[in-house]
């Protein structure tokens, strides 16, 4: 689940800038996360996870979360 819907979690991410690092409360509870933007225009995009404190969490650390609407599929 992303911050305004849908949203799917990714090993990778190309394209991006990653903001700063700052404790946030998301529903799977407490993580460090960095949100990411487009490398182009700036726009949010989602977040990084930097850390996660619970450890069925674990799996997310350097894992990013992409908003689905902020997916345009091109030429795929």
């Amino acid at each position: 689940q992303g911050r305004y819907g849908r949203g799917f979690l990714f090993s990778h991410a190309m394209n991006i800038v990653v903001g700063p690092k700052e404790d946030r409360h998301l529903m799977t509870g407490l993580h460090t996360v960095a949100d990411v933007y487009c490398g182009d225009c700036r726009e949010v995009l989602g977040w990084k996870y930097e850390r996660a404190y619970e450890a069925s969490q674990k799996y997310k650390e350097g894992k990013f979360i992409l908003e689905k609407s902020k997916i345009v599929k091109e030429n795929w």
